[in-house]
């Protein structure tokens, strides 16, 4: 039984992974669309030390949501044309995010279990100087609102949103509180 609880546990958490993103205030707003220049390593040539996986059904979607809510940049879709069924996102020169869909992973890996769920354990955590504007943006950009902005007592500001595919996102700031 317990063997059985920890290979749910693996496979209801391998799709998302608590995490921290900083943002740039100030980034441009057309980031998400631009290509990798020389000075930059392309996807496969960056040096990086994990990255979360978010599976979805609708890669497209995903990509689009995470560039316009949060300005990530589109670095990589699979294949080129048709349906998408893995893509990279990335924010600054370091941090990735990828998404496959829940049908490759269940083709590709031992992870039979994987698909849509209501039980979310686990969240994406960015950070960013404006929480308001963040909330505000992701809910323009198709973001369910789950906790408008609010001062935690632990010295954060806060709210939560669903990406497309019901992952929760954490939208923070210290506030020094």
């Amino acid at each position: 039984m317990r063997a059985r609880a920890v290979r749910m546990w693996a496979a209801g958490t391998a799709g998302a992974a608590a995490l921290t993103v900083g943002l740039v205030a100030g980034a441009p707003s057309g980031a998400g669309a631009v290509s990798p220049t020389s000075a930059r390593p392309t996807v496969q040539e960056a040096p990086r030390y994990g990255q979360p996986t978010l599976y979805t059904e609708n890669i497209d979607e995903m990509l689009d949501f995470y560039h316009e809510a949060f300005g990530f940049r589109v670095d990589y879709r699979f294949p080129e044309q048709g349906p998408a069924v893995f893509g990279t996102v990335s924010l600054g020169d370091s941090y990735y995010l990828t998404f496959s869909t829940y049908d490759v992973i269940k083709e590709s890996t031992p992870l039979k279990r994987i698909g849509p769920s209501k039980r979310k354990q686990s969240e994406i955590a960015v950070l960013t100087p404006d929480v308001d504007a963040a909330y505000t943006k992701a809910k323009a950009a198709g973001a369910r609102g789950l906790m408008t902005p609010k001062d935690q007592p632990w010295g954060e500001r806060s709210a939560y949103v669903s990406d497309p595919a019901g992952n929760l996102v954490q939208i923070s700031t210290h506030n020094g509180s």
